[in-house]
């Protein structure tokens, strides 16, 4: 793991938990955020795990991760699908918003590494089936996790539309709250909905 992890919004909030249950030092900031003229809040919509010591805080002395069983992340169950491009859609004309992710693949993954002259076969003849059929599991965490943020993007278009809230294009100083948190006021159902529920 050499580059911070992107998170989504609840994904931080479980790390942080169990962060602190285990006593590891857990460092996040927010991402991609927009801003709520009506409660004067920005929204964050992902999150960003910073790596502690240049690694995974969740990596242990064998580099396995002590939290595998407990919640893994998405992005790390995804590996090696890692997202290239996340773009976020603001329509103010219509109040929605969504979001379009562009995924590669890691050459850096142990497998790929492994298996290089084969993968880069594929690659080459662009067999991507092949490489979807191969990580299977992967690729079902990575459409899992797009289906999650763009659910959770889909709730606050309904409460934008319904006026609960103003997205507006503004850069002015105002606090962050976590989407999840910010959706679950008005949704008490959504650790349900987002599969969740034990851990919350």
């Amino acid at each position: 793991m050499k580059s911070p992890i992107s998170l989504l919004p609840h994904e931080d909030l479980i790390l942080y938990r169990l962060a602190e249950k285990y006593g590891l030092e857990y460092r996040s900031r927010p991402g991609y955020r927009v801003f709520d003229a009506k409660n004067g809040v920005y929204i964050a919509l992902s999150y960003v795990m910073d790596l502690v010591n240049g690694k995974c805080t969740f990596l242990d002395k064998n580099k396995n991760c002590i939290i595998h069983r407990i919640y893994k992340p998405l992005i790390c169950r995804s590996y090696p699908y890692v997202p290239k491009h996340v773009s976020y859609n603001v329509i103010y004309d219509l109040k929605m918003i969504y979001a379009h992710v562009d995924y590669g693949i890691s050459i850096e993954c142990p497998v790929i590494e492994k298996n290089k002259e084969i993968f880069e076969k594929i690659f080459r003849l662009n067999r991507f089936d092949l490489i979807n059929n191969y990580f299977a599991e992967e690729r079902k965490a990575s459409l899992e996790m797009e289906r999650d943020r763009n659910l959770m993007l889909t709730l606050l278009s309904d409460l934008w539309r319904k006026g609960y809230i103003e997205i507006r294009e503004n850069k002015k100083d105002a606090p962050v709250i976590n989407l999840y948190e910010f959706l679950h006021r008005y949704y008490p159902n959504l650790p349900y909905i987002l599969g969740v529920n034990e851990i919350f």
